[in-house]
């Protein structure tokens, strides 16, 4: 693994803290959403009846009216079957989905939204 490698969790966090910081009065309308990770059986049984559904996107922003989702992934990392079908299902009903591999990525499609907002 080379230096400027970033993990999910790393790129997820730049952009999170990112927005935190320079949109604090928008705080909590940028949320994750924790679907990953390792789980036993029955967590996962538990999860998936009170809603936790495969594929949905890392990160959702509410502003303006809209919801925009947002997929992190590494440079190298590709989306699961289960992340390209909720993608295509979100975005059939009109909301906008963003695959994300970078901070800068990530700046260059919040920064428009934002000041749509007035920011």
């Amino acid at each position: 693994m080379n230096k400027t490698y970033k993990s999910e969790d790393r790129i997820q966090q730049e952009c999170y803290m990112w927005f935190w910081n320079t949109y604090p009065e928008y705080r909590g309308l940028l949320f994750a959403v924790p679907n990953g990770g390792g789980r036993s059986a029955l967590e996962g049984k538990i999860l998936k009846m009170t809603g936790v559904y495969a594929g949905v996107s890392d990160m959702l922003l509410m502003v303006d009216t809209e919801t925009h989702c947002f997929e992190l992934k590494t440079e190298i990392g590709r989306q699961s079957d289960k992340q390209h079908a909720w993608q295509r299902k979100v975005e059939r009903e009109g909301f906008k989905y963003y695959l994300i591999r970078t901070l800068l990525d990530f700046q260059d499609i919040v920064i428009p939204i934002m000041k749509k907002v007035g920011l």
